[in-house]
């Protein structure tokens, strides 16, 4: 609509008058439910670090691999009484925006026995022999009985040449190492290895502290 000369073309705003539709005021406060609060379900401890706990720290680093055009870390080690977190590092030379979701996680079974070359293989192992691969698509709700090692996503992000991400590991490794284990065809990378002294793990888990009592 154009303007019309000899007019007040500015509109006028004018407050809401009350009608029959308007019980006492536009913005009623609902009544309360009668029903009670439902419980408040605790998590698993394989699910996430326990609640109220402030972790110890180590300073480890394992490189898992290191190229002219990659480089794969774990590093940030948060470590508690039956667990840690740690952060996954991805760095690449050159950005690669082909890759939409992040490298290394599987949303969906595979079809067939092939995987494809740019998903990155991930995976760790206890000294007691115990492992976990990022290959099981399964969240651990769906695998019954939970006896570890567990690796549960925390959050991040990250696109182009440069992904961070943080995860739960449960339990708390034993005495020994943590040998983490990567392999990524897209990048013609063979199964590499780093490890990490978990014995010193388990040093730091005792330095945690418990900061409100369950």
């Amino acid at each position: 609509m154009g303007l019309v000369a000899g007019h007040d073309n500015a509109q006028t705003f004018r407050p809401i008058r009350p009608t029959s539709f308007f019980a006492v005021s536009f913005f009623d406060v609902p009544l309360p439910h009668d029903s009670e609060r439902e419980p408040i379900v605790e998590q698993p401890e394989w699910a996430g670090p326990p609640r109220g706990v402030s972790p110890s720290y180590s300073p480890q680093r394992a490189v898992i691999f290191r190229t002219d055009e990659v480089f794969l870390a774990v590093d940030r080690l948060l470590v508690y009484p039956n667990g840690l977190e740690f952060t996954l590092v991805l760095l690449m030379r050159d950005s690669n925006y082909e890759l939409e979701d992040i490298p290394w996680e599987l949303h969906r079974p595979p079809r067939g026995a092939e995987l494809p070359d740019d998903f990155l293989r991930f995976g760790l192992v206890f000294a007691d022999g115990s492992k976990w691969t990022n290959l099981d698509w399964r969240t651990p709700w769906d695998q019954g009985e939970i006896s570890g090692p567990v690796v549960f996503g925390r959050g991040g992000g990250g696109g182009g040449a440069s992904w961070k991400m943080s995860y739960w590991l449960w339990p708390l490794p034993p005495e020994g190492e943590i040998t983490f284990v990567g392999s990524w065809p897209l990048h013609d990378i063979p199964e590499s290895t780093a490890t990490i002294d978990a014995t010193e793990l388990r040093e730091r888990a005792t330095e945690a502290e418990e900061i409100w009592p369950p």
